[in-house]
């Protein structure tokens, strides 16, 4: 009995040997197949691109490329790819790893400002650094966040009018001001969670509506130039229009480039008598009424 399950279990590991063997040999012998467009996402994991590939019959094992990829070790970088199933998963995964794609996928994030758009784009090889800066700054608030597929080499003023292009179709519809724009740039700066931006929003219409400053900490950091924390004494020691501690009313422009979330909550703010808050160690926002109230939720919590 021993005998016939050994014997049982060398005749499973040949068929399993010999079943890769053929898929692995398959793979890497083709002659045929018209190249494809096929894209890899930031975040995508390589059983999430295996997959993805044998969807587009571009390859016929997903599990094969996997343990491949997986034996070899191979970066997959982000981008768009040119494939086809004419190629082996070796040079594949060779020209996925490369990075060399037709066209680079840059997500730029919400609350990012055209200076850190600019060093990113620079670093993906699409412009030259500084190009944007030159011809953008005056563009701050209207460069939409989003994921956007750009050529090596793309000139930046292709790229602010794409940005620009896209904020007009994200906001098609909305009746938006130049001012809502500066202070959804300074919720997006400050909310950590959605449902807080409404509430920010009516925090910051409420103080203007009492004459009170708007004292809004990423204004401060957008005058020194740095999303890092401020110290106290930037409060009154940093002299900038930006400085919304020390001048009263909205800062001459935004801050940075909202996303749809915070121009909507801007839009549509949040009906409440609050004028204060600050955020919890867990991202969460602690609204309060009066100063008396913000004090104590300040002790509470902090």
């Amino acid at each position: 009995m021993k005998k016939i399950i050994i014997t049982i279990l060398v005749v499973l590991l040949a068929l399993v040997i010999g079943a890769f063997s053929y898929y692995f040999y398959s793979l890497n012998h083709k002659t045929r197949g018209e190249a494809q467009e096929f894209i890899v996402r930031q975040g995508q994991s390589t059983r999430e691109i295996a997959e993805n590939l044998a969807n587009e019959k571009i390859i016929s094992s997903a599990l094969v490329f996997e343990i491949y990829a997986k034996l070899k070790g191979e970066l997959i970088q982000i981008g768009v790819y040119k494939l086809s199933s004419s190629q082996s998963i070796k040079e594949i995964l060779a020209i996925l790893g490369s990075g060399k794609s037709s066209e680079y996928l840059v997500t730029i994030p919400e609350g990012w400002r055209v200076t850190q758009i600019d060093k990113e784009l620079a670093q993906k090889g699409v412009i030259t650094a500084g190009d944007l800066l030159k011809i953008a700054s005056a563009d701050e608030g209207y460069l939409f966040p989003d994921t956007y597929r750009l050529m090596p080499k793309t000139p930046a003023a292709e790229v602010r009018q794409m940005m620009l292009d896209n904020f007009q179709k994200k906001t098609e519809g909305l009746t938006i001001t130049r001012e809502e724009v500066i202070l959804a740039s300074i919720v997006e700066r400050e909310a950590k969670f959605d449902e807080d931006r409404p509430k920010i929003a009516r925090v910051y219409f409420n103080r203007q509506d009492m004459g009170m400053k708007l004292e809004a900490d990423p204004t401060v950091q957008y005058a020194k130039g740095s999303w890092d924390p401020i110290k106290t004494s930037d409060y009154h020691n940093i002299s900038s229009l930006y400085n919304t501690y020390l001048y009263p009313g909205l800062p001459p422009g935004p801050i940075c480039n909202p996303g749809l979330k915070s121009i909507q909550a801007v839009l549509h703010p949040e009906k409440n008598g609050w004028l204060y808050f600050f955020h919890k160690t867990d991202g969460h926002a602690v609204f309060s009424a009066t100063l008396e109230e913000h004090e104590e939720n300040l002790k509470k919590y902090q």
